[in-house]
């Protein structure tokens, strides 16, 4: 059996920009929702300033995690009219290449645990 891949990320907003990170939120919330059967949790929660967003992803696998990537890869190019800066982003278990690939190319830091050590997840694994 595969282990699941967990992504955490928070980011900047720019100053004046929430409504359009929101909407951004929304969007790519109900299209994972529609498309992503393999993720089994997708939250986006801000901070009360509206200049901090934390998303949080469980994927059933990586690979779940690099097709994420591909769905989601015009939300993120369009991601810089409202998107300031990426604070901290950290991948439990091992990252698919691209995902890697990607943080490099754009010369954001990664921070990686790849080594699961315990523990357990209770959602079932939609099959797809």
């Amino acid at each position: 059996m595969s282990e699941p891949f967990i992504y955490l990320s928070t980011f900047t907003v720019r100053a004046g920009h929430f409504n359009e990170a929101l909407e951004a939120a929304r969007e790519v919330a109900r299209l994972v929702e529609a498309r992503e059967p393999r993720m089994l949790v997708f939250q986006l929660f801000a901070d009360e300033a509206g200049r901090q967003i934390t998303s949080l992803q469980v994927h059933a696998d990586a690979e779940s995690m690099a097709n994420h990537m591909s769905i989601a890869a015009k939300h993120i190019a369009d991601s810089g009219s409202w998107l300031e800066s990426v604070n901290y982003a950290v991948a439990l278990g091992q990252p698919p290449a691209v995902m890697t690939q990607w943080y490099e190319e754009a010369g954001e830091p990664l921070a990686q645990f790849s080594r699961q050590l315990a523990g357990f997840t209770r959602a079932a694994v939609p099959v797809g």
